[in-house]
């Protein structure tokens, strides 16, 4: 039997990295890098170009780790799939941290220049601790890659977003119980890593793992040879 697809979106100043220790065994994975935004695009707009690309259908597991997490729920609300994973991520914008909102509109005026911060090694390994050093170099390493516009267009739309009020699909949420980025106090996890942060792909990818594999043998969404 050909293996079903499980397609994992990455965060907005990530791409196909985060999951290069992931390998789930029972399914094809997918970690496709992010299409470039169009000027003014919504979230709902841009995802459906996303999905399209990828010809995501209903045998598919659509997931994601935080921002990608929010582009696999809105697929989900889009079009049938066989479940969703959001690792580290959230449905609504609402639990979202309400500064998230703030920053976002004030940021629209300042230069990209100034936002070379967000790659300095220091402010990385505090908003994503705890890392390995591995982990905090690869993220360095992404961040520094992605352009600022491609950020400030995944803000905007994460901000703008009415987000996910129910999908028709199984729901699964794995998230970190020291995540900075979304705290675990906003949101509803049915499984939370110990000692893990907004990476945990990287810093806990046997947990994470483990606990995809179990949610898709429960819910019978991976075949069998």
């Amino acid at each position: 039997m050909k293996p079903r697809r499980l397609v994992l979106f990455s965060g907005m100043g990530g791409d196909s990295r985060l999951f290069r220790t992931i390998r789930i065994p029972e399914v094809e994975l997918v970690t496709p890098d992010h299409l470039e935004p169009y000027p003014a695009e919504t979230l709902p707009r841009y995802t459906s170009r996303v999905a399209e690309r990828q010809g995501i259908g209903p045998n598919d597991v659509v997931g994601g780790v935080s921002f990608g997490g929010m582009i696999a729920g809105e697929i989900a609300r889009q079009r049938p799939v066989a479940g969703l994973i959001l690792l580290g991520s959230c449905l609504r914008p609402t639990r979202l941290p309400w500064t998230y909102r703030w920053i976002e509109r004030a940021c629209r005026s300042v230069p990209d220049f100034v936002f070379c911060v967000r790659s300095w090694r220091p402010l990385v390994r505090w908003r994503f601790a705890p890392l390995t050093q591995e982990a905090e170099i690869l993220l360095v390493e992404m961040m520094a890659d992605h352009p600022m516009s491609l950020i400030r267009a995944f803000g905007r739309m994460a901000v703008d977003w009415e987000g996910v009020a129910a999908v028709s699909c199984p729901v699964f949420s794995v998230h970190g119980d020291v995540d900075r980025i979304i705290p675990l106090k906003l949101a509803k996890p049915d499984v939370i890593l110990k000692d893990a942060g907004h990476a945990f792909t990287l810093t806990h990818s046997d947990q994470t793992v483990t606990a995809i594999r179990d949610f898709l043998k429960h819910m019978n969404l991976a075949p069998s040879a």
